[in-house]
């Protein structure tokens, strides 16, 4: 027995076993318990989402100490920028890969932040921004696999690998982490139907919301994605959530866990 195994005793049926036997090669495969272990392995690493893709373009704000108006996730926030705790949560979850979309605010954001080796994060940065659907058009050269975007102006310790498992169970394209809040007229709610997203409610008045849910801003996305944008669709939230509502391919995810969006009172 080799160092760091165990030996285990398992059963499996006879056309599985078979397909099993195939795999091994004497090369890379060299043997039976080496073609388990290597499948065991592969499907493990399918529950990790690697990259992310954190969107922080906009028209940027003021803050001290520079000069032009900067990203959101530069401004301090007790003390320190929101970026960093942005990225703890990121390393926290296992992801390697930082994909920043900052359009003309990147030089800043580059120059505080530079390649994401301080954070242990390799970190590259879009500077073309279009709209936060947009991004999405520059990603299918980089991204091959399920991938995680989130705005870059909230916050939640939310499990990514919980939501992984919820995202794949659903089979859909996309899926919006949901938070509770109990002033939902100035962000827009979202309606359900099960766990399937059917419309989103627009900045409803105070005392007829339908619904108290709204989008967190973070979201799980599978490649699959990058078809479903037309020319035309330059906004997550105004062109393609809709439609992939409407096309049954949109799931929320409720957060259990405390979600925090800057310069707001919604926690």
């Amino acid at each position: 027995m080799t160092r760091n195994h165990s030996r285990v005793t398992i059963t499996i049926k006879d056309d599985l076993l078979k397909s099993i036997d195939k795999m091994v090669d004497g090369t890379k495969i060299k043997n039976r318990s080496h073609a388990i272990e290597s499948l065991l392995l592969q499907n493990f690493k399918s529950h990790k989402i690697k990259k992310a893709v954190i969107l922080a373009g906009g028209e940027g704000i003021r803050v001290q100490g520079y000069e032009k108006p900067v990203s959101r996730i530069l401004s301090l926030h007790k003390k320190k920028p929101f970026a960093e705790y942005i990225f703890d949560w990121l390393k926290k979850q296992g992801i390697e890969e930082v994909i920043i979309s900052a359009g003309s605010l990147s030089t800043e954001i580059k120059d505080q932040i530079g390649d994401g080796s301080q954070f242990g994060l390799q970190i590259s940065y879009l500077a073309k921004d279009t709209g936060t659907a947009s991004v999405l058009k520059y990603l299918p050269n980089i991204i091959d696999e399920t991938f995680l975007m989130t705005n870059g102006d909230v916050l939640c310790d939310i499990d990514l690998e919980e939501m992984l498992d919820f995202h794949k169970k659903t089979e859909g394209v996309c899926t919006i982490a949901m938070a509770s809040v109990k002033e939902p007229s100035a962000l827009g709610t979202i309606k359900l139907s099960g766990s399937k997203i059917v419309d989103f409610i627009e900045k409803p008045k105070k005392g007829e919301e339908e619904s108290y849910l709204v989008n967190a801003g973070i979201y799980l996305m599978n490649p699959s994605i990058f078809s479903e944008i037309s020319s035309q669709c330059s906004s997550l939230e105004k062109n393609l959530f809709p439609f992939l509502a409407k096309e049954g391919k949109l799931f929320g995810y409720h957060l259990q866990d405390k979600w925090f969006h800057l310069d707001s009172d919604q926690e």
